[in-house]
This record gives C-alpha cells, sequence and structure tokens, in this order.
C-alpha cells in the first residue's frame, strides 16, 4: 500500500509492505545556494533530546526502534525564546507512529533523523498505522550546545495499511536476512564463539552467534525465531494445510537438511497425504580402488563407482535421520516419497511445493529458500506463495516432466534409451513449448511463469532489456556474480569519476559510459553477496581479450552516477575495541548474505516489474539448471513488498560497507576523521540537493 501527505513545508510518501513501512520525505523552498538557508522559528510541537551513537543501525529493532515520546511541549523558557525574531537551522525530522488497533504512540528515534527517508522495520502485517512526521530545527544561538531542537511548523500525517500475507493472491515471506546486526549481537552476543571457518580455500577465526548451539532452549527458541521472522513458520503452514488423504504435496529440492521441514513433509506422511519430492541427484563416477589395484571386472573393463557431491550426500543423510512410530511410514518416507533427479543437464536447483486437492493443483510455494538452516536463519531469502488454480497447473504440469527424469538438453544415451520410465524429449524443448520466451513489455497486469532449463539465454537478455528499458529505478541482486547482458545495461550512463589504477576497461565500453548521459533521475540498486575481486576481474579480462571479446564487470559500472551499489558485510571492529563488532550464525556454507534473486523494475510506479524465484539471473540458470521464476506485472502490492524487503536489506549493508570502508581508512592512516554523529548544522542536507549527487536522486525517487 502507498500513501502521501503534505503541507506547504514538506512532503511524505509512505510505501508499506509486510513488515516495513519505507517513509520517503522531502521539504519545500530548500535553496542550498543560500549560506544561512534557514527558517522563522515559529511554532514548537514537540522537545526532542540527541542520544545517538553515530554507528549504522540498518536492520534490526534499531532501525525503526520503537522508544516513548520525550514531551508533548517544549519548555516554558523555550516557548518565551521562540516568540522573539529567530532564525533556525533545519536539523533533521521527528517521526512518531501510531499503532490505531493497539491505541500507542512511540516515537522512532532519540534523535532528529537526518536523512530523506526512514525505514520502520518494527510493523506487523496487516496492521493499520498513522506517522506524524515534523521538521526539527534548533536555534542558531543554541547550535554549539545542541539544545533547543524542537519542531517547526505544522507536521504531516499519513494513515497506511501494511501488506497480510495470509490473504489474497500473493503471501510473501522474507526471513530477517542479516544475522549480522547490532540487535542481533546485543540480544545474543553473550553465546558469540569463535570457530575457525574456511572459505574459498582460506581458514579464518570468526566470531559466531550459532542459534542452534545456544545452551538455553528458550533462548535458542528465540533466535531462530528472530533470524527467520515468520519464513520458517510459513513454510511449515503451508505443509501443514494438507491434513488429510485428500490432499497430495508435490515438492521440488536442492539442498534439504531442515530438521524441522523434514519432520513437516514427514508428519504429512503419517496423516495420509500423498507426499513425493523431487530432489537433486548428482555426482560423479571414479575408479573403484583396492589396495592401491584398480579393480576391473572380468572381461577387463575398469569398474567404475558413483559418488554423489555434497548436496546430494547431505540430504540423503537428513532423510535417514527422520524416525517414524509406523513401520509402514518409515517404508513409505524411504521408497516411496523421493524420486532422484539424475538426467538434469545442471543442478536441480528448484525448491517449490505444491498443494494438490482431490487432483486439482491449488497453491505454489516458491522463491529462493532452500530448506536449509543456512537458507532459512541466515542468508537473505524470500518463500512466495501463489494462491491461484491456473498458475498452480503449469508448475504442476512441470514438476510432472521432472519427475519423470526428463533429460535437460540433450538426448539420452543409447543405454538409457531403453528404459522406458525416461521421457526421451529434452525438457528444454518441452519448456518453451508451455512457456515461450517473452518479447518485448508483457500485458499487465498478468502473471508468467518461466522454467528452465530453455534452448538459448534468451531470457536473460528479456530481463536486461526490461532493465536497460527503466524509467525511474532497477533493484537487483545478484549472489553470485553478475552476467555480462545485464553488466552490459548497469554500465550505461555517465561516469562519476575514473577507474581504479590498474583496471582496464575498453575504449567501447567506456566510450558506452559517457555517450548515455545520466541528466535522468533514473537509480539502479544493486545488491551484491559479497565485493567482487580485483584479482579475477583481471583475470575475466584478459580472458575476453585474447579471444576478441569485450568483458564488463562491477569495475566498469560501480563509476556509473545511476548505480548505488551495496555488499554484504558485517561492521569492522576497529582495534581493541569490540563494542561494536557483528557475528553471523555461522549457518552458511558458500552465500552468508544475499542468496535473493530478484529483480524489480519501476518499482514505484503503477506498473511495476517483479521477477522472483529460484533462478539467478545467469546463463546457467537459463540454460542448464532446474529452476523457475515468476514474472510479474502491474501489481503494487507485490511490488511494494518487496520494495521495501529489499530497501531494508540495501540501507542495512550500504551503511556497513561504509562504516567499513572509513575504519580501514582511519586504520591504514589515510583518514584523520572521525564517524560523524549527527550534525547541528544545515551542512547533511546540501548532498540531498545537490544534481550531481546520488542522495538527490533518491530524494527525488523516494518522495
Amino acid at each position: 500500500m502507498r500513501a502521501r501527505g503534505e503541507n506547504d513545508a514538506m512532503s511524505v510518501h509512505a510505501i508499506a509492505g509486510t513488515h516495513v513501512v519505507l517513509l520517503g520525505l522531502d521539504v519545500k523552498g530548500y535553496e542550498p545556494a543560500k549560506a544561512d538557508s534557514s527558517t522563522d522559528l515559529s511554532v514548537m510541537m514537540t522537545g526532542m533530546t540527541l542520544d545517538f551513537d553515530g554507528l549504522p543501525s540498518g536492520e534490526s529493532e534499531r532501525g525503526g526502534s520503537a522508544r516513548k515520546v520525550v514531551t508533548r511541549a517544549a519548555s516554558s523558557s523555550l516557548r518565551d525564546e521562540a516568540k522573539k525574531p529567530s532564525k533556525a537551522v533545519f536539523v533533521g525530522f521527528a517521526i512518531e507512529r501510531r499503532d490505531t488497533k493497539a491505541k500507542q504512540t512511540i516515537s522512532l528515534s532519540a534523535q532528529p533523523i537526518q536523512a530523506f527517508h526512514w525505514g520502520d522495520y518494527t510493523v506487523s502485517p496487516g496492521r493499520h498505522y498513522e506517522y506524524t512526521v515534523r521538521r526539527m530545527v534548533c536555534a542558531q544561538n543554541s547550535i554549539a550546545s545542541g539544545s533547543n531542537i524542537v519542531a517547526a511548523g505544522l507536521p504531516v500525517v499519513v494513515k497506511i495499511t501494511t501488506e497480510d500475507p495470509t490473504k489474497g493472491k500473493h503471501g510473501i515471506y522474507f526471513n530477517r536476512g542479516v544475522a549480522g546486526s547490532k540487535a542481533y549481537a546485543e540480544k545474543f552476543g553473550e553465546y558469540r564463539k569463535f570457530h575457525l571457518v574456511k572459505k574459498f580455500g582460506t581458514a579464518r577465526w570468526k566470531s559466531i552467534i550459532n542459534p542452534r548451539s545456544i545452551p538455553d532452549p528458550e533462548k535458542s527458541k528465540e533466535a531462530l525465531a528472530w533470524l527467520s521472522r515468520g519464513l520458517e513458520e510459513a513454510l511449515l503452514q503451508f505443509i501443514c494445510q494438507a491434513d488429510s488423504n485428500q490432499y497430495r504435496l508435490l515438492a521440488t529440492v536442492y539442498e534439504f537438511t531442515h530438521e524441522e521441514t523434514l519432520r513437516a513433509f514427514a508428519s504429512a506422511v503419517e496423516r495420509g497425504v500423498d507426499v513425493k519430492i523431487i530432489r537433486h541427484c548428482r555426482g560423479t563416477y571414479r575408479t573403484r580402488v583396492k589396495r592401491n589395484d584398480i579393480l576391473k571386472y572380468e572381461d577387463g573393463k575398469i569398474i567404475k563407482e558413483w559418488i554423489p557431491d555434497d548436496t546430494t550426500e547431505s540430504a540423503k543423510e537428513a532423510i535417514g535421520n527422520i524416525g517414524f512410530d509406523s513401520l509402514e511410514h518409515a517404508h513409505t518416507w524411504q521408497h516411496d516419497t523421493f524420486i532422484e533427479r539424475r538426467h538434469g543437464s545442471g543442478i536441480m536447483h528448484n525448491k517449490f511445493i505444491l498443494l494438490v486437492k482431490n487432483g486439482k493443483p491449488l497453491q505454489v510455494w516458491t522463491g529462493s529458500t532452500n530448506p536449509t538452516d543456512g537458507g532459512i536463519y541466515g542468508q537473505s531469502n524470500v518463500g512466495h506463495i501463489v494462491r491461484d488454480d491456473a498458475i498452480a497447473s503449469k508448475y504442476m504440469d512441470y514438476w510432472e516432466r521432472l519427475s519423470r527424469d526428463t533429460p535437460g538438453r540433450k538426448r539420452l544415451s543409447k543405454a538409457d534409451e531403453d528404459d522406458d520410465e525416461v521421457s526421451h524429449e529434452p525438457m528444454d524443448e518441452l519448456n518453451e513449448q508451455n512457456q515461450p520466451d517473452l518479447e518485448g513489455p508483457i500485458l499487465s497486469p498478468s502473471v508468467k511463469v518461466i522454467f528452465s532449463p530453455r534452448t538459448s539465454i534468451s531470457m536473460l537478455q528479456w530481463y536486461a532489456d526490461r532493465m536497460g528499458g527503466a524509467k525511474s529505478s532497477v533493484h537487483y541482486t545478484a549472489a553470485f556474480g553478475v552476467a555480462q547482458p545485464i553488466a552490459e545495461v548497469l554500465n550505461q550512463g555517465q561516469s562519476q569519476g575514473k577507474p581504479e589504477k590498474g583496471l582496464r576497461r575498453s575504449p567501447r565500453i567506456a566510450r558506452s559510459s559517457k555517450e548515455k548521459s545520466g541528466g535522468s533521475p533514473l537509480l539502479r540498486y544493486v545488491l551484491l553477496d559479497n565485493k567482487p575481486s580485483e584479482r579475477s576481474s583481471e583475470k575475466n579480462k584478459a580472458g575476453a581479450e585474447k579471444k576478441g571479446k569485450e568483458y564488463v564487470d562491477y569495475y566498469d559500472f560501480k563509476h556509473i552516477k545511476a548505480n548505488r551499489i551495496a555488499f554484504g558485510a558485517i561492521l569492522s571492529a576497529e582495534g581493541d575495541d569490540k563494542s561494536n563488532e557483528e557475528s553471523l550464525s555461522g549457518l552458511t556454507t558458500f552465500v552468508d548474505f544475499v542468496h535473493l534473486k530478484v529483480c524489480l523494475v519501476d518499482a514505484l510506479t503503477d506498473n511495476p516489474l517483479v521477477i522472483t524465484g529460484s533462478a539467478n539471473f545467469s546463463a546457467a540458470s537459463i540454460e542448464k539448471n532446474d529452476e523457475n521464476s515468476l514474472v510479474i506485472q502491474g501489481d503494487t502490492s507485490v511490488a511494494d513488498v518487496y520494495f521495501t524487503e529489499y530497501m531494508r536489506l540495501f540501507d542495512h549493508f550500504i551503511s556497513r560497507d561504509k562504516y567499513n570502508e572509513f575504519v580501514n581508512k582511519r586504520s591504514s592512516g589515510k583518514s584523520g576523521h572521525k564517524w560523524d554523529k549527527n550534525v547541528s548544522d544545515e551542512s547533511w542536507i546540501r548532498p540531498f540537493f545537490d544534481p550531481s549527487s546520488q542522495s538527490y536522486r533518491e530524494r527525488l525517487f523516494l518522495r
């Protein structure tokens, strides 16, 4: 839901998701060219006190913390001072939130908010809220002391209702996705342990707060619930809808080790539900050796054995750990529930569940969430329910093709051709027969389902074209790098600086950056799991040059003014001061921060585009893997949920990126500055009115 409010001095644009309300703020009549762009201090409504540690808060209760309102009226001495002709400096906004059901009013910050948007992360789904926003000013003769900060002018009041994921066609559930936050450390920091963690071939000691390892059962449960933020609960509730033998649960899984999800499926088996789960099953054949001798058959052929990959073996072990009261149910679980996907052209990367009643598909659960501890309590993920018979039917047709272990992109070997249970038509051709590649803009409103593998990467180019045609905004996530068609789009626009020394850019790429001048307010948000390696960038560029090709990556498009880029990160500890240190949950193995596969185009318009599902925006996800994606055009309610959650994560991570960069510069002696607290003059506002800055573009976009 969206709502607006304004008066002669300012405007407020509220966008509500399920657990987030984002407020875009703006003031009228500000002139950055004037040295003393101050205003008359005429009306005081709320006294405020400064209490701010200056550190990034981002996601958590700290970002939109519930605090008591300080006072309803200023002191009598301040009233007397306000009656005198005086100049005042605009030092930020104050925001109050009223829950109309609970009839409770709270202040969302203990100090003026010196930014032009604010995220409230403490709302609940399906609730009515009223936000009151005030401009806060400080008399010039009180700047040094920081006192006498009061409200000026009339407030703006906006009423809004958060989305309810339990109702309607779409139910969208994001987990917390930020185990590394100050709130998590403050709540459960006493259980922090140091572990030797190996990643990318390097072992390092890292502080971990593992919710599974917390010795207090109640605290452990609390930590898991805080990290899940409703995602686990929604997944289990979806499975529990199948409460009798009238139902079937048809699922596909890649990583599959989350004990609670396994038990939910097992309980469904015990209720008489027909449960069928297609699971990833890949491995390699290795020569069998005994006592350093290669084993051979009598005819001299070498004996080879199939060794499952880690994903396959971990799931098999987790499945085997589930116990049953009945031997009959245990037998059904082990021998009549799971279908191995062996003939795919890539990995079986789907993660969806179909709810079927009396043979009719009703709903589908999809998204980016692997049912693992890391997928639910660690990295950022989404579960998306579609309550639509037609969409569910498309998934059921696809599931049935997968259940026959239909080959991915190539014909079967001669030996497999004799197997009557295996389909002989490649999956990529079947997928395109059921849903051809999209071309150009699609009807609005509409929902398209794109299944992989496909015969070409045309859909990847379609995604890139939609991003390239954005009028106001793009919000894009990339857990495993940026594909070339999308990187080329991100490289369009006016450069805001020179590439870093040592990183090369081809003349054509440099020209394309300058040719598409960026006078428009377009903003492209890019959220990456980690900062790309300079060494890998150089290697990839050199390899492309040898083949006569050009290669575009982060080190090219990072300089484009329209691009705002953030990486997954936690706050760095500065020197011996560990007070601000943040810790991950230790449950993820490869992707620690951003596992979402989301792209939003023109999210705040009346015709937004949302792309979400299991598929990364990559050639492998389109051409090789078993994947699914929803393409949702023109649904503002869906877009609002995805947009507010995206901005929550983006604001959280970019604040840490900036702080860590500051700490690194100061540690290396390149900067003698301190990380500033709130300022008590108007220097904070100027970037938001400088047309050359990203802050200016963001203010215009959100207002």
